[in-house]
């Protein structure tokens, strides 16, 4: 049954990835360089962050935006108070902080911290779910949306879900106008970078791919496929390529779930959420969640290399998506489910929404490592 199963599945859904999860080697070698990172802040629920023209840093949280003093992390001070989650974080050119608000769309906001525009539809739907923004060299604005079913916080039922995929990217003016859908019916997009004048770089996380879209024809092109974790926003590299995050792996035991439909259907049904067979971002601890016998800990100790239930993962790529070096914390570490990553002051700062907190590293110079 299994076999027939996969074998409908090559033809209903061909760009569904059939590969073996590839092992964490080359430009993905396992290290601590997100371990040994400082804490520049611990912030709960802290989830996107920019850096504006001036170097000044932007995180979100809950439904707020903070600022920090441009001396560094020494000081935090509200920003913005807006009505839903904020998740995303852009800054324009013109000095506008432009922030995804869970079934809001998006909202900019400008330097008083005052809402001074919002976009709140393309086409025929609501943007109810953006996961990324990104400010293109001519101004214009690129999204993201996740998906027209579940709001970001619903991003393991979207994927337990396993509906075709809904997701949209949408480009628009800077003053969000002639808002227009350049690629449709992605399974969660959740990452999107300007990668040149005429494409923009799609990280799409249940098919673990990255793509390159055209602005004018809406032509998708896979660029690197079957990545270990499942990938979403990104950010320009001072050393060249793209900074992108990865919020979680994949195990063999999540995929062995992902087509197991029966079984699925049942834990969605009997067991609460965060006791899934799945991904989570980290951040607590539950006696009762999925255990793999690699993950039980002995003599207080959590191996390292245990098949992770929460992971952290950046890694710098090229627009071929090829990959230059990474930073890992790995499964006893303790800066787990990176959202999102910047760069600011000659570090490289990463959001671990799962521990809340922003870890700091300083830029490596260039080259693989």
């Amino acid at each position: 049954m299994s076999l027939a199963r996969d074998i409908l599945d090559r033809v209903f859904f061909p760009n569904r990835d059939f590969h073996a999860i590839p092992v964490l080697d080359g430009g993905f070698s396992p290290n601590r360089r997100l371990d040994d990172a400082a804490t520049l802040d611990e912030l709960a629920g802290v989830d996107g962050i920019c850096v504006d023209a001036t170097g000044t840093v932007y995180a979100s949280a809950g439904t707020g935006i903070v600022r920090y003093a441009s001396d560094g992390f020494s000081k935090r001070t509200p920003f913005a108070e807006l009505d839903g989650a904020v998740g995303s974080l852009a800054a324009h050119p013109d000095g506008r902080i432009l922030a995804a608000v869970a079934g809001r769309g998006i909202v900019a906001v400008g330097r008083d911290g005052k809402v001074a525009g919002r976009l709140e539809r393309a086409g025929d739907a609501p943007l109810s779910c953006v996961t990324a923004i990104a400010v293109l060299p001519n101004g214009s604005i690129a999204l993201a949306e996740g998906s027209r079913h579940n709001g970001p916080d619903r991003w393991l039922q979207d994927m337990m879900e396993k509906r075709p995929g809904s997701g949209r990217v949408v480009v628009c003016a800077a003053n969000f106008s002639g808002a227009r859908i350049i690629a449709d019916r992605l399974s969660w997009p959740s990452g999107v970078a300007a990668n040149g004048a005429g494409s923009l770089l799609v990280a799409e996380a249940w098919t673990h791919r990255l793509l390159s879209i055209a602005f004018d024809t809406g032509h998708v092109d896979v660029i690197a496929k079957n990545f270990a974790g499942y990938p979403c926003r990104m950010a320009p590299a001072s050393a060249g390529g793209f900074w992108i995050a990865f919020f979680a792996m994949r195990t063999q035991l999540t995929e062995f779930v992902l087509r197991e439909d029966d079984f699925r259907r049942r834990m969605m049904a009997t067991v609460p959420p965060a006791l899934w067979i799945g991904p989570t971002l980290g951040g607590h601890v539950d006696y009762r969640e999925p255990t793999q016998i690699g993950r039980i800990k002995k003599l207080g100790i959590q191996k390292p290399w245990a098949p992770p239930r929460s992971y952290g993962l950046v890694a710098r790529i090229d627009g071929q998506g090829n990959t230059f070096e990474s930073l890992h914390s790995r499964v006893s570490g303790a800066v787990h489910g990176i959202t999102d990553v910047a760069e600011a002051g000659g570090l490289l700062i990463a959001v671990s929404k799962g521990h809340g907190r922003l870890a700091g590293t300083a830029v490596a110079t260039g080259g693989r490592s």
